[in-house]
C-alpha cells in the first residue's frame, strides 16, 4: 500500500540524557513545519575495491550511519508572554540557551543613564548579560513611552545598553518594565539535544542525539521563518501509527510588512528594509570512534547574514565608510503585533557590514550587504531572539 506524502508528522523533545530517547508525544511535542526535507539514512561508504579477473564494481560498506532533517518553522509568538514558543526546544538543540521571564521585572532607574543606556534599580540581577535580548519599556517619569532592546548588561553596575539611542534619556525618575519574555542566546558549552520523530503515513524514522543550526529569514510580503537543519543518530525504521499532533503551541504568523515589522535599526539607522537573513552557522559533526560513544558534536559557531535595504545618499548614511573601516554597530528588528506575547525581536550588539553591492527592486536602487555577528570579550552575546 503506497504512503501518502502529505500525511507527515514531526515531533521533537529535549533529551535529559544525550542520545536517550525521551519518547516525544503528539500531544506535547508536535512541531508545525513546512518545506521539510528528510535524509533518512546517510552513511560514509567504504569501497572494498577488490582485484578480480573480471571487470565490475565491488560493494560499498556503510561505516557510520546518520540521519538528517531540514524544515522551516513560522516565526510567531506565544499565547501567553513568558512561555516558551513551540520552536523553543529546536533553538536549544542549536546551541542556544533558553531563559523564561514569567513576570515583569519592574523598578525605577538610577541616575547615570546615557543616550544608549539605562541604569536599572539596585535590586536588578547582578549577572552580566542577564537581560541581553530583552525589551525594556519606560513606563513612567522621564522618557515615558519609549522601548529599547537590551544588547548588553553589566551586572555590577546594573547598566543595560540598548540597541538604539533614546529620544529622551532616562533618569532617576524613569520607571521601567522588562515585560514577560522568552529569550534565546548562544552558548559555547553544555549543548542540549533533541530526539526527533518523523512519521510518514505510519512509517517512523527516529533520530536521537540531534543537534543542528538555525537561520532566520524575514522578507517583505512573506511569512518570516526559522530554517532548521539537524543531524541525528540513525535508529531502526519501524511501522508505527502516526500520533495525533497538537499544535496549540504555534500561533498564526503575520507577514513581514510595514505595519507588522517595526523598529528595524542598523548601526543606529532606520533603514528601509526589503530582506534580512541571519544564519547562526553552528557547525556539527557526526562522530563515532572505537570505545567512543556515537554522537553529534557542536564544534563551532560563525553567525553571518545578509541585508537588503533601499540605497540612500552618503549624507543619509555612509555605509561605504562603515564597511571599509569594519565598524561594529548594533542591529534590531521587531516583528509581530502589539499584543503581549506576539512580538519577536532579533537583536545584536556588534554587527560588521561587508561587501556592499547594488541591486534593483521595483525600479528602486537597493543596497545589499553581508552581516557578520561578532561577540564581545564576554562572549556568547552576538545574537539574541526574544518573544514578548
Amino acid at each position: 500500500m503506497p504512503l501518502l506524502a502529505r500525511k507527515r508528522v514531526l515531533l521533537a523533545r529535549i533529551e535529559t540524557t544525550y542520545g536517550t530517547d525521551p519518547n516525544p508525544t503528539g500531544a506535547a511535542d508536535a512541531i508545525l513545519v513546512r518545506n521539510m526535507s528528510v535524509t533518512p539514512q546517510e552513511a560514509d561508504l567504504v569501497d572494498r575495491d577488490l582485484v578480480r579477473p573480471y571487470i565490475g564494481r565491488s560493494e560499498q560498506l556503510p561505516a557510520g550511519i546518520r540521519a538528517m532533517v531540514d524544515f522551516e518553522v513560522e516565526i510567531a509568538g506565544v499565547a501567553t508572554a513568558g512561555q516558551a514558543p513551540g520552536w523553543g526546544s529546536l533553538m536549544r538543540a542549536c546551541a542556544f540557551s533558553q531563559t523564561l521571564t514569567a513576570t515583569a521585572v519592574t523598578g525605577t532607574a538610577q541616575a547615570g543613564s546615557t543616550a544608549t543606556t539605562i541604569v536599572l534599580a539596585t535590586g536588578a540581577s547582578s549577572v552580566d548579560g542577564f537581560f541581553n535580548g530583552m525589551p525594556v519599556r519606560i513606563t513612567g517619569g522621564t522618557g515615558s513611552g519609549q522601548t529599547g532592546i537590551i544588547v548588553g548588561y553589566v551586572g555590577s553596575t546594573r547598566t543595560a545598553t540598548v540597541a538604539t539611542a533614546w529620544t529622551t534619556n532616562p533618569d532617576a525618575t524613569s520607571q521601567y518594565s522588562i515585560d514577560p519574555n522568552a529569550v534565546y542566546r548562544p552558548v559555547s558549552g553544555s549543548f542540549e539535544s533533541v530526539t526527533i520523530y518523523f512519521n510518514v503515513d505510519g512509517v517512523l524514522h527516529r533520530l536521537t542525539g540531534c543537534r543542528g543550526s538555525v537561520q532566520a529569514t524575514l522578507t517583505v510580503k512573506q511569512i518570516p521563518v526559522l530554517k532548521f537543519s539537524f543531524t541525528g543518530i540513525y535508529n531502526a525504521v519501524t511501522d508505527t501509527a502516526a500520533p495525533a499532533p497538537t499544535y496549540t503551541a504555534f500561533q498564526t504568523p503575520v507577514p513581514v510588512t510595514n505595519t507588522n515589522t517595526t523598529a528595524f535599526r542598523l548601526h543606529g539607522t532606520a533603514a528601509v528594509l526589503s530582506e534580512l537573513s541571519i544564519d547562526a552557522q553552528v557547525s556539527t559533526v557526526h562522530r563515532t570512534l572505537v570505545n567512543g560513544a556515537e554522537s553529534v558534536l557542536v564544534t563551532d559557531r560563525e553567525p553571518q547574514g545578509q541585508v537588503t535595504i533601499e540605497a540612500e545618499t552618503v549624507a543619509f548614511r555612509n555605509w561605504w565608510t562603515l564597511t571599509q573601516n569594519a565598524t561594529l554597530g548594533a542591529m534590531q528588528i521587531i516583528h509581530g503585533t502589539a499584543t503581549s506575547g506576539q512580538r519577536v525581536v532579533l537583536s545584536s550588539p556588534r554587527v560588521q557590514l561587508t561587501k556592499p553591492a547594488y541591486n534593483e527592486q521595483d525600479g528602486i536602487q537597493m543596497l545589499q550587504m553581508g552581516l557578520q555577528f561578532v561577540p564581545s570579550t564576554v562572549g556568547n552575546d552576538e545574537l539574541a531572539i526574544a518573544v514578548y
